[in-house]
């Protein structure tokens, strides 16, 4: 018998330090919102459902206790480019580095969770980048 194949990912669980601050960094940093028809989950603690602007990618939100594994966000060169240019502009730290056919920036969240956008996009990147910000 065949292995059946996934649709995609639903969403990823998510601990953080405070919901309501954490929901707020997701949609002024990451352009999350609060997923309407999924609010009533939350009973204080989570799950607070979000959802990009596009509509492709949730997130559920737990207060607890702890750091999560995080996520890895699919990116185009171009929106790799931008999202370098956007956590810059909020000052939040990143580490780029070039992986040879990707390219890979890591950040944290606002409760301390290690997330990462990756690009697939080399051959732009590498003709746009400054390579004095790329980690060795």
């Amino acid at each position: 018998m065949a292995r059946p194949l996934f649709s995609g990912i639903d969403h990823c669980h998510l601990n953080v330090d405070n919901l309501a601050q954490a929901a707020e960094w997701y949609k002024n940093i990451l352009g999350f919102n609060i997923v309407p028809e999924l609010a009533f989950w939350d009973e204080g603690k989570g799950p607070l459902t979000l959802e990009d602007s596009a509509a492709t990618m949730r997130l559920a939100l737990f207060e607890r206790q702890g750091i999560s594994n995080g996520i890895a966000f699919a990116a185009t060169g171009e929106q790799f480019m931008a999202w370098l240019a956007h956590f810059a502009q909020h000052n939040i730290k990143t580490i780029i580095a070039d992986h040879t056919v990707t390219y890979s920036v890591y950040f944290k969240d606002n409760s301390g969770n290690n997330h990462e956008i990756t690009s697939h996009d080399y051959s732009y990147i590498s003709a746009t980048i400054d390579k004095s910000i790329l980690v060795s």
